[in-house]
């Protein structure tokens, strides 16, 4: 029996040691993980100690330090579970979102530069991801698969980037460890995507040495990791952008503590702490980690106890992004519980730094707008995507793209967030925008462009320059006025009849910083 004890002790560290290297478990008290490996380690010492008992008697000092040892540690598994309940962490929970109130809509969305909006999804962008990967090489798509997109910015413009991944196990084997590149495919612009020759090794589809869980783990056994992004510096050097975080409460209510930044080709890492990042990283706080704070922020506003849920706020089960500043942010709509179709707000949080804001305006959530914008069209059949939140003028405005049975963008649509009768579609981004100023005009009431209709200004004049533009517009310049007037034919048909010479009229909206305007209204008073 005594020679069996050893064997039964080497067999367990072994069968413990495989487990360790599989499992990766996070080496820290503030997770369950660690107390269950020394419960486990415990235990196995505490039965092999058992082992040498033949008597009552020899129930000697080591079975009682070694039974001790598991009490404790099972006791302490049991208190961290009961301690991590939301009945005594509630308050911590909901003060991780940090909301300030901001009193104007301009001041957390700036007014939209149409050249820089979102128009790709993340659909849109991996669907061109796929071809690119056809015309880089036919085969790759047998042993790569693209991973998860980042939305990011690079050099100031949005773009999403996808890193190539190992399709399983023998594909790793058969290509040595090595990925040949990524791709970077810009949300703003059709035209603009390319395959990135770059090669690296570590992922988290690798394996072994190349596993890249496995391979911070080696370093930082600490920490909880989260959310693997594949982001890109300034340079087009590709890196791995993970958040460790812990938790504050004995195993519960998530703290992001920073961000470990790896290296897929050296396997070089740097922990940095929140807000000391590199300035090229675009997410610190991942997309679920801001779920999980507007969950608990909605839900303990008033307290743990709160059964006729006064009070209580929720999201309106979606999220976008906002362009502003060179920043990606990202947004939802807030509404209270039970009243799931007008917004109390908005949430703008800055995954850099997790900082928040809310500007309290009522209006339809997203999805009541996406019913609006699919009544235009219902007789083409196309359908609204999940819409982005956009500032034109004053107005907060739902910005969606419109598909068709393809899956192809056909079309954009505007919808004002307070106004159910503002809405407006075009065939292009242009076309769109410009009626949907013409809708808000016309609507009349509070909205922010109605606000600006004294600044409505009209120019009449002689035309000196007449071309066609694209997509059905041209541009005029009249006689004695610096400004470009782009006019829509389909809208205003006489545009098309229009020459040199010709008096005309033309009505837009003020913008002195503009060098091309969208014309509002035009008239040809030259043609009887």
């Amino acid at each position: 029996m005594k020679k069996l004890i050893p064997i039964g002790i080497i067999l367990g560290i072994i069968i413990l040691a495989a487990i360790f290297y599989v499992t990766l478990p996070i080496l820290s008290f503030n997770f369950l993980q660690l107390p269950i490996l020394l419960i486990a380690i415990a235990a196995i010492l505490f039965i092999a100690t058992l082992a040498t008992v033949k008597s009552k008697g020899d129930f000697g000092f080591k079975q009682k330090l070694t039974g001790g040892i598991l009490g404790i540690l099972i006791l302490y598994f049991i208190v961290s579970i009961v301690a991590s309940s939301s009945l005594f962490t509630w308050k911590t929970k909901q003060a991780q979102l940090d909301l300030v109130e901001v009193a104007t809509f301009d001041e957390s969305v700036p007014n939209v530069d149409m050249a820089n909006l979102i128009i790709l999804d993340e659909e849109d962008a991996r669907r061109t991801s796929e071809k690119l990967i056809t015309e880089k090489d036919p085969s790759l798509g047998s042993l790569f698969q693209i991973g998860e997109g980042t939305l990011s910015v690079v050099q100031d413009k949005p773009y999403w980037i996808f890193p190539l991944e190992y399709r399983g196990f023998f594909k790793w084997l058969s290509n040595s460890g090595e990925i040949p590149g990524y791709l970077q495919v810009s949300a703003t612009d059709f035209n603009d995507s390319q395959f990135i020759d770059y090669k690296f090794g570590v992922s988290p589809s690798g394996y072994l040495s190349d596993d890249l869980k496995r391979t911070i783990y080696l370093k930082y056994p600490n920490y909880g990791l989260t959310d693997y992004s594949f982001e890109v510096d300034d340079a087009g050097k590709g890196y791995w952008v993970v958040t460790a975080y812990t938790n504050e409460t004995w195993t519960s209510t998530l703290k992001v503590l920073g961000t470990i930044i790896v290296d897929p080709v050296s396997k070089d890492m740097v922990f940095y702490n929140v807000g000391e990042q590199p300035t090229w990283v675009d997410r610190v706080f991942s997309m679920d980690t801001f779920d999980k704070q507007l969950s608990w922020y909605g839900r303990y506003i008033n307290g743990w106890w709160n059964p006729s849920d006064e009070g209580k706020l929720v999201d309106t089960q979606g999220k976008g992004y906002v362009f502003k500043d060179d920043t990606l942010y990202f947004y939802t709509g807030m509404t209270s519980v039970g009243k799931d179709s007008a917004t109390t707000g908005f949430v703008i949080y800055n995954p850099k730094n997790g900082e928040a804001k809310y500007n309290r305006i009522s209006g339809s959530i997203e999805t009541k707008a996406i019913g609006l914008m699919e009544e235009l069209v219902q007789n083409a059949g196309y359908k609204a995507n999940f819409p982005y939140l956009i500032n034109i003028n004053g107005e907060a405005t739902y910005f969606s793209t419109l598909k068709g049975n393809s899956g192809n963008v056909v079309g954009y649509a505007f919808a004002s967030v307070q106004n159910y009768k503002a809405v407006a579609w075009g065939k292009t981004l242009r076309e769109a925008q410009t009626e949907y100023s013409r809708v808000l005009l016309r609507e009349g009431g509070n909205n922010a462009l109605t606000a600006q209709s004294s600044d409505l200004s009209k120019s009449q004049g002689t035309i000196s320059r007449i071309g066609f533009l694209k997509d059905g517009y041209f541009i005029v310049k009249l006689v004695g006025d610096d400004m470009l007037y782009v006019v829509n034919s389909e809208q205003f048909p006489m545009i098309s009849l229009s020459s040199e010479g010709d008096l005309v009229k033309i009505s837009y909206l003020k913008d002195d910083a503009a060098e091309k305007i969208d014309a509002l209204a035009f008239e040809n008073m030259s043609i009887k």
